[in-house]
Parts: structure tokens; sequence; C-alpha cells
């Protein structure tokens, strides 16, 4: 049994390292891939799951949480690993039950994005019904930003929480600006076509169809985003505010944990190495642009 574990993760380890100096040749850069993790930080659970599916797996890019509880943790992991792709996940949102998040910023210096409380909302149509001002959205997403550099993170992306760019008037014009003066892309928005993702597929069905997204993959550059965790007291505890997002079959900690087993597996390693799909991140794309 023991030969056989030691022969499993050999195997494991070789395969990543395949993927990892995989060549850039004229095929293997037709198909591309982004794998992108969100809520970095959000949970202790997250820590865990992100080093493993970073180092092991084929997750490729990092979406940090600095409202989380877990962001300090989640800042240390990133300074420890300067090869990491970190990105910032912008959020104005907290959709968590009894999970309350605040904004980095004194919460009196953003009275619109905030409840009586002090908390951010629990969902976006929430905090749209409150009106909320571009200019406090501006200075708490810089300020989310500024932090997360203060604590020593390599700031090499953005991408948006829970809401879409497009979802209230003038948004999309204050992250643009954002990016361009932080001098990082928009995660979604350098010309990546979306993969179906996992969140809401049957924990026992992830894998299966995880692995048929990506036989099926064309020519392009791919975006794929994951929520990787375990499955923890802690994970399994969070339940969404919207009834309608709620897991009926395994609770967020199995789900989360199912898709990290996913991203580290060797069947996706594998397919990932047949199709000849090039891994890649946001570093990479940035450097190739500038």
């Amino acid at each position: 049994m023991k030969n056989r574990w030691s022969a499993c993760c050999s195997a494991a380890l070789l395969l990543s390292a395949l993927l990892l100096v995989m060549p850039a040749t004229s095929e293997a850069q037709d198909v591309q891939l982004i794998v992108r993790g969100d809520d970095f930080g959000m949970t202790q659970g997250s820590l865990l799951a992100f080093e493993k599916a970073l180092n092991e797996g084929v997750l490729t890019c990092a979406a940090i949480v600095v409202p989380g509880p877990w962001f300090e943790a989640a800042a240390e992991l990133a300074r420890r690993n300067p090869g990491w792709c970190t990105g910032i996940h912008l959020c104005l949102v907290g959709e968590w039950r009894g999970y309350r998040w605040r904004p980095v910023l004194p919460w009196d210096q953003v009275r619109s994005l905030v409840d009586a409380d002090g908390f951010l909302y629990a969902s976006p149509g929430e905090l749209f019904r409150h009106k909320p001002k571009l200019e406090e959205i501006d200075a708490e997403l810089r300020g989310q930003i500024e932090l997360a550099k203060r604590k020593g993170v390599h700031v090499q992306y953005v991408d948006t929480h829970y809401v879409g760019l497009a979802d209230y008037p003038g948004l999309e014009g204050v992250i643009r600006k954002i990016a361009s003066d932080y001098d990082v892309p928009i995660s979604g928005q350098v010309g990546e076509k979306n993969l179906e993702t996992m969140y809401t597929t049957p924990v026992e069905h992830k894998k299966k169809r995880a692995l048929e997204i990506l036989e099926g993959l064309g020519p392009g550059l791919w975006l794929w985003v994951c929520h990787v965790g375990i499955d923890s007291p802690e994970q399994q505890a969070l339940i969404h505010t919207a009834p309608e997002d709620i897991f009926v079959d395994g609770g967020v900690g199995q789900h989360r944990a199912e898709e990290m087993k996913v991203v580290t597996s060797l069947e996706a390693k594998s397919m990932i190495l047949k199709k000849g799909i090039r891994l890649t991140n946001y570093r990479e794309l940035w450097k190739q642009k500038h």
C-alpha cells in the first residue's frame, strides 16, 4: 500500500512539473487556459485548499478577498510563494449568513456601502437599492488594493466578487480606471472565453463534467473560474443569504472540497496534457502585452 501511495504521489508531482514546463509551441498556444480560484482568504479552509491547488494542481491564479477574515493569512502565503499569480477579488458584498464582512476603510467614510451596523450588504441587489456612491466605491476598492500591497501581496490582476461590471451605472468605469492606474488587467476582460463553472454542478458529477469541458476545448484563450476549499465544519457552516443559492446536496464545504480535488486530480492534468492545453495566468499575459 505504501509503495502504491508513493507511486501515485510521484506520478502527480511529475504531471504537475510537466504542465509547468510544457513547451510553448504553436500547437500548444492554440488552446490556452487560465484557471482562476476565487475567495482566497474568505475562510481558514481556503488557505489549505489554495496552497495545494496552486502548488500541486492546475490552478494558475488566486483572487484574494481583502475584507475576508483570513486575508492576512492569505497575504502571508502569497508572500511566501512569489511565483503565484495573485489578484484582488474586489469586494462590495458579504453574502454569508452570520459571517458578515466590513469594508477595509472606516465605515463612516463609506456610508453608502454599508448597513446601519457598518457591515457590507448581503447581496448586490441590497447594495444597489441603497444607491452607493461611485466615489465611495472607488475609495473602498482602492483601499483593498492598497491594504494588500502593504501586506506584501504582488497584485497582478483584479476581478470582482459577486458583482458584474455592468450591474450598476458607472461601476465599470470605476473599475477600469482603477485597473489602469495600477497597470493590471481585469480578469474576464482580456479576450478570454468563459468556461462553464463547476460551482452548482452536483458534487458527484463535478469531475466528470470538468473532464468533458476540458476535452471539448477548442482554440483560443479560456477562463475557468473555480472555488476551492476543504470539507470542514467551518466551510460546511456557510449558508448563502439568497435562498436560491443555498446548496441542498452537500453544503459549501463538500462542493468546494470537490472542486479542489478536481483541479489537483491526475485525470485533469492528464486531459490538459492530452489536449495540448497551455496553462497560463495574467502575469504572463500582461508581460506579452507590454
